[in-house]
């Protein structure tokens, strides 16, 4: 059986495995099919990548879904890391939507350990303008502190409190740092709802979207064997490390971490952002109205912040929404294949999604277990993939 019809099989297999109630049996497109795996095969060969799975969908249908590589299927769970962000943050607008809180209010507000510090408002949180890091973007005097086990070591409450105790590496509203913001709305998402974080997310969007593999542990012991092994990249290719953020997984963590906690799958992602996609309603539920959805999937960053940044890695016309980075213009120098208009991010097991609504609401995953990040994927995929679509 040649590639194309095996591929064809799988995919149709795979759209019963989805649920035709949702989007009827998988639109195979040979164009993109081809694509994708040309590339992930060079990616394979050159020991870039030990196994990953990956998802087109446009129009509303998914027109590739495909496992490729080491021991992997299109219903391997993985750690998606700050794929959790977008999640957490639809959950926080959410509670804007029903009127909890104002975008401008200041966290103190909420959390008063908070208030010891120049005043950082809820839409900082957002868009990762609140001052607040991570230790690896932190300067090296706050290292030690974001690498405490004691700020790790508890609940949301107990992680905010802590938290709060560490300076701030510029003020709020000043600058772009990308940190530990979405774990303190994680943290309010809690206190607007009255319920545990993990809860909040199942009643309002896990099961809803009938996301059945994603949650902050997993806790069926029959899912264990789908749970993805992680791989570390050597100057010999690809062996098996482990988690970058030494988390475990098969047990409920004490920290319900908004910002990195998630497992999940490749179906299952693809529902929220097919939802976010089409303005916030899915299979009939209404999860966010579109002009909160529009907060999210555009550049919330104030005008004297240009675009995303890391140290030196400059995201030239890249800037934040709530919840997304957006791509405000083409770029000559980074990311040269996106399109104006494209929305998404990613996981530090370089993990990958993004979404073109110019495209007909094109919608891509890629999903592997590789540390350190890299960008290897998305940059081989993009450009193939719109070439493919290009009519």
């Amino acid at each position: 059986m040649n590639r194309f019809l095996f591929s064809l099989l799988t995919f149709v297999v795979s759209g019963f495995a989805l649920g035709q109630s949702k989007q009827g049996p998988v639109v195979a497109d040979e164009k993109i099919t081809a694509a994708v795996n040309s590339a992930v095969d060079g990616l394979l060969a050159d020991k870039k990548v030990a196994g990953a799975v990956s998802l087109v969908a446009q129009g509303g249908k998914i027109r590739h879904l495909q496992a490729h590589g080491k021991p992997v299927a299109t219903d391997t769970i993985f750690r998606i890391h700050s794929m959790t962000k977008a999640i957490v943050s639809a959950a926080a607008l959410q509670q804007l939507e029903v009127g909890k809180y104002e975008l401008s209010d200041p966290v103190s507000k909420f959390i008063p350990a908070f208030s010891k510090h120049p005043t950082m408002t809820v839409e900082d949180l957002f868009r990762h303008t609140s001052g607040l890091a991570y230790n690896f973007t932190a300067p090296e005097k706050l290292v030690k502190p974001y690498s405490s086990p004691k700020l790790w070591g508890g609940d949301l409450e107990h992680f905010c409190n802590e938290l709060a105790e560490i300076p701030l590496v510029h003020e709020p509203g000043k600058s772009w740092t990308y940190g530990v913001g979405i774990d303190v709305l994680g943290r309010l998402v809690e206190i607007w709802s009255g319920k545990p974080l993990d809860i909040y997310l199942a009643d309002e969007f896990f099961k809803p979207l009938g996301m059945k593999d994603t949650g902050f542990w997993i806790e069926d012991p029959a899912k264990k064997s789908r749970f993805a092994t992680v791989f570390k990249s050597s100057s010999t290719g690809v062996v098996a490390g482990g988690d970058p953020l030494g988390q475990k997984y098969l047990d409920k963590p004490k920290l319900l971490s908004g910002g990195g906690g998630l497992t999940s799958t490749v179906s299952d992602y693809y529902e929220f952002l097919q939802m976010i996609a089409d303005g916030g309603t899915r299979n009939g539920h209404v999860f966010l109205k579109p002009e909160t959805v529009a907060l999210m999937t555009g550049n919330q960053l104030p005008d004297k912040i240009p675009n995303i940044f890391f140290g030196e890695e400059q995201r030239t016309n890249v800037g934040f929404g709530l919840g997304f980075s957006v791509v405000m213009e083409k770029s000559a120098d980074w990311d040269k294949a996106a399109r104006v208009g494209e929305f998404g991010w990613g996981g530090a097991a370089s993990c990958h999604y993004w979404v073109s609504p110019a495209d007909d609401n094109l919608i891509v995953i890629t999903l592997e277990q590789t540390v350190p990040y890299n960008w290897n994927l998305e940059l081989a995929l993009k450009p193939v993939i719109y070439k493919a679509i290009a009519k």
